[in-house]
């Protein structure tokens, strides 16, 4: 039998009254926190999941803040192109008109100028607006927010006809194609922007080269950009392969060979084509299509390329002029189709920007119920049951308490407690 002294039975009565002690601080540590657990020790597979919720819950915030700035993009992007349809509207309204012989005194003529060339200046404006960032909203991908310039550059000229003076006779897009992306899901994105090489567009485009390219053959290999798509060229290829290269790269452009045994590129969506030949790729130049002395994009069409297809500025300018000059047919006729064009267009835009719209509510609605659920989780993970906890800490006090009163008769008296 083991000899059990005095000595044991201090030290037996003190452990376990440190015990009691170390209990009642973490449960006064979780009601004052309202966690479970304070330290990975205590539950290490709890914290885990814990800081597992925690980042999802980080994400699912970040993705509710990109959907919601997405949402004001759109809604600037939308809020401009119904400015534009209004004022097609009128135009059009104006171009019936001129069909039907209402503008042909000298005095209506001149109203009728000076009425399109401000709505010729409104629609510049239109095209330069700037977002709550600073930043134009066709323009494409910007960075920084000071200095940043106009993506639209109109070009005046004095201009005697129906006494306009100095007036609009050209507009140049000196933006870029770049795509606003924001992540509104997990690797799940959303473009946000309309460039205005897309935007502000009337008609299908068409580039044909003066240069014969039935000899072409690549030297090295290289690779060239349309409209941002990146088209490789292995050493080698014919002006054929080439070809099927462009047609098969899901472009809205379609390459040909003119007549002339030319290049030829054509949209099928309206829009000015973007063209750039990539690091020391030369095809575009070998082609007859860009510039060699201006090969960066925008403005960079060699002088000696055949460009059809018109902005919407261009439109716009020649339904005034065409006016000024009283000439009822092209008025009626080309004018009219054209303004109709431009109107499918932007309304084509604006359906594109509704959908995404539409999909950013559902998306919203999603994150904000993972939102809901993940907080729902994490609280059950790391929140504690305050009655059960006050509870148990109430019973562990008594507890403590007991001990403290047993210690006390169990603990015999020494000669020392009679000296004091």
């Amino acid at each position: 039998m083991q000899r059990v002294t005095n000595q044991m039975i201090n030290n037996t009565m003190i452990y376990n009254l440190n015990k009691h002690q170390q209990e009642m601080d973490k449960m006064q540590d979780m009601l004052a926190t309202g966690k479970n657990v304070q330290f990975p020790r205590d539950n290490p597979v709890a914290a885990t999941n814990q800081m597992l919720y925690k980042t999802a819950l980080v994400e699912i915030e970040q993705y509710i803040k990109n959907i919601d700035e997405s949402k004001s993009k759109l809604s600037e992007v939308d809020s401009a192109l119904q400015s534009v349809i209004r004022i097609f509207q009128r135009l059009r309204v104006l171009a019936v008109q001129g069909a039907h012989g209402i503008y042909t005194s000298f005095e209506r003529k001149e109203a009728a100028a000076t009425e399109i060339n401000q709505m010729l200046e409104e629609l510049v404006n239109i095209a330069n607006i700037k977002g709550a960032t600073g930043k134009p909203i066709f323009g494409g991908y910007q960075t920084g927010t000071e200095n940043i310039p106009d993506p639209f550059v109109p070009i005046y000229q004095t201009l005697t006809a129906g006494n306009q003076g100095n007036a609009m006779i050209g507009v140049q897009y000196r933006g870029n194609i770049g795509k606003i992306l924001r992540e509104v899901a997990n690797s799940e994105y959303l473009d946000v922007n309309v460039p205005g090489n897309w935007a502000f567009w009337a008609t299908n485009q068409v580039l044909s080269a003066n240069k014969d390219v039935s000899q072409y053959r690549a030297l090295a290999t290289q690779s060239f950009k349309i409209d941002g798509v990146s088209i490789q060229v292995a050493a080698g290829d014919t002006i054929d392969m080439v070809i099927d290269k462009i047609n098969n790269a899901g472009l809205s452009v379609k390459a040909s060979i003119g007549a002339r045994n030319n290049l030829v590129l054509e949209t099928t969506v309206p829009h000015a084509i973007w063209l750039e030949d990539e690091s020391s790729g030369t095809f575009l130049r070998d082609a007859g299509m860009i510039n060699p002395d201006f090969p960066n994009p925008p403005n960079n069409i060699d002088p000696t390329v055949s460009v059809s297809g018109m902005s919407i500025f261009d439109m716009v300018i020649q339904l005034r002029d065409d006016l000024v000059r009283g000439d009822q047919e092209l008025v009626g006729g080309r004018d009219l189709g054209l303004i109709d064009m431009a109107l499918d267009n932007v309304l084509r835009h604006i359906a594109a920007v509704g959908a995404k719209e539409n999909r950013i509510e559902e998306l919203a609605k999603r994150s904000e119920y993972a939102k809901s659920n993940i907080l729902d989780i994490l609280a059950k993970s790391e929140g504690i049951d305050f009655p059960e906890t006050i509870m148990n800490f109430r019973w562990l006090e008594s507890v403590h308490n007991y001990a403290l009163a047993v210690g006390a008769r169990s603990i015999k008296p020494t000669l020392m407690d009679f000296l004091r």
